[in-house]
């Protein structure tokens, strides 16, 4: 038996068999065939035995009667021996219990042995009351799976994998267990409108434009954004004017002072008139001031006229009525509706929420994405303030990559929200999912906090290495099989399982409307015309009603 600094490393003598194979503890017979990457081994330790997983299988050349442990009798003549790269899960008490780590590791010369399905299936059976059966294990098609759902949620979680590999599915099928739970609370972004049908009764599907998220719910920080070019040379100046026009804005909207706010700022989210800030901005921008009565430009003259031209542009734009114009949404005592329609707690309650994203302009969505997670933060913060308690809130990220990179400065807004609840959501009882087929695109500081993974295909080796660098360096070298899972197949890792597996997944039912579209089967059946008038309207109209 050799030992190797990062993964454990048993040497099988050649002369067992001529394919790689173990003894089998208390089994007559010729030995059993083990080593294929993600099965299982027995070592015996001082103390109880230590299982562990086979990460890889190779060929080594050892000089003749060596087998791997250094003799007397070595000769310079090498031979091939078949060595497993295993790595420590745990340990297996006398019992037959299974506990994660180990006391020590074992010694060299240790007797290594194939660990049987019963003891397997005893291993995995073993769960925390709120565990959840997610699939079938992918060695033993009659071994459910079962995650912690508090390990899973309380230290947030990442699905990962590229088209076609079963994301959408995976998400179904937990979220629609969670569901089965009486009081669970669920905000799914969804980029696509893919997941509507996926819920039934349990869920509410929401339409951006349809909820409203309007102008004065953002901070300072989000109409900034939404407002103003952080890049241009003036930028500082603007948004210092911006913020103090701002402010005198909400202070002096006649509800606000019948709220009782002792002191209202930029950031606090009350109704304000949008109009009010772009008349001031409009008469700073074209001011003329007497200076030893001559007249002549003003502090701020020309500074705000390109922020203003892409101002005008935007409200004018239909797409951003939503935010701009609302209609729902306009008084500060609105708010009260509009978060009790965004987090299910309606007078018929919802356990998902689910904010289909698809016709929120590219341009703006990092906004409304930010607004949207910075809001339910806040409200999970200011619910244990008012309370003493949590109030336990996942929210599943669907394409996070999408608004949530690292690199792209108009995405700085929602990847801020989103760190923050990364790093201090766990205190309040706000989770985050992150859902992604471009795992390296994804905020490093959003992934980094994450303590489950579920691992579907990555064939791109960027994105497998990437991976690799997020996980523990005890579970790393399990990422060599990523490029092998099936359509629906998972990698789990993390806090939230027992120890590293490969899971099938349960089939969500009934299936979100991701599936992979049949050239064939179209191609195949026989001609009918195209209702294309139809489609052209629905484009026209954005898929909206005329009010």
């Amino acid at each position: 038996m050799l030992l190797d600094k990062r993964p454990l490393t048993a040497g099988l003598d050649a002369d067992v068999s001529s394919s790689i194979s173990v003894k089998l503890s208390g089994e007559e017979g010729a030995p059993q065939p083990v080593g294929q990457p993600g099965s299982f081994v027995d070592i015996a330790l001082p103390h109880g035995r230590l299982l562990g997983i086979v990460v890889s299988a190779r060929l080594a050349g050892l000089p003749r009667g060596d087998s791997g442990r250094g003799g007397a009798d070595a000769t310079n003549v090498e031979e091939d021996h078949r060595l497993l790269d295993v790595q420590p899960i745990g340990t297996l008490n006398a019992d037959g219990s299974f506990e994660r780590g180990a006391d020590s590791l074992p010694v060299i010369g240790a007797e290594v042995f194939r660990v049987s399905p019963e003891t397997l299936q005893k291993v995995f059976a073993t769960r925390s009351p709120g565990s959840l059966a997610i699939g079938k294990l992918s060695a033993m098609r009659q071994q459910e799976a079962f995650i912690d759902l508090d390990a899973l949620l309380g230290r947030h979680l990442a699905i990962v994998g590229q088209t076609g590999a079963g994301k959408s599915w995976t998400v179904a099928s937990i979220l629609q267990k969670i569901a089965r739970l009486p009081k669970s609370t669920i905000v799914l972004l969804d980029l696509h409108g893919e997941y509507s049908q996926a819920f039934g009764s349990s869920a509410t599907s929401i339409s951006a434009a349809d909820l409203e998220l309007p102008y004065w719910l953002m901070n300072a920080e989000e109409l900034i954004d939404l407002c103003l070019e952080r890049q241009e040379q003036s930028a500082s100046m603007q948004i210092a004017k911006f913020k103090e026009i701002l402010q005198h804005a909400k202070e002096t909207y006649k509800e606000n002072a019948t709220l009782g706010i002792p002191k209202i700022t930029v950031d606090t989210p009350v109704y304000f008139e949008f109009q009010t800030v772009m008349r001031e901005l409009e008469r700073l921008d074209g001011e003329l001031v007497l200076v030893n009565l001559v007249r002549t430009h003003g502090p701020f003259y020309g500074l705000f006229t390109r922020p203003l031209i892409r101002l005008q542009s935007r409200l004018n734009d239909k797409r951003f009525d939503p935010i701009f114009h609302p209609k729902k949404h306009a008084t500060s005592a609105s708010m009260e509706s509009l978060f009790r329609r965004l987090l299910g707690e309606e007078q018929k309650p919802s356990k998902l929420s689910i904010l289909d994203l698809s016709q929120v302009p590219f341009e703006v969505r990092p906004s409304v994405i930010s607004l949207i997670l910075r809001c339910l933060f806040d409200f999970a913060y200011w619910h244990k303030r008012k309370t003493g308690q949590p109030y336990p809130l996942a929210v599943f990220c669907d394409e996070a990559h999408a608004y949530l990179n690292d690199a792209d400065p108009s995405h700085e807004a929602s990847r801020l929200s989103a760190e923050r609840i990364a790093k201090e959501g766990r205190k309040y009882g706000i989770s985050l999912a992150i859902i992604s087929q471009r795992p390296r695109e994804v905020s490093s500081t959003i992934l980094s906090q994450c303590g489950s993974f579920f691992c579907l295909r990555l064939s791109s080796p960027e994105d497998q290495a990437y991976v690799r660098n997020l996980l523990p360096d005890s579970m790393r070298s399990l990422t060599s099989v990523l490029s092998t899972l099936r359509q629906g197949e998972t990698l789990v890792v993390g806090d939230a399982i027992m120890m590293p597996t490969r899971v099938r997944m349960d089939p969500p039912d009934p299936k979100p409307d991701s599936g992979d579209v049949s050239f064939l089967k179209s191609w195949s059946a026989p001609h009918k015309p195209i209702d294309v008038a139809g489609v052209l309207d629905l484009w026209r109209k954005q898929g909206l009603k005329k009010s």
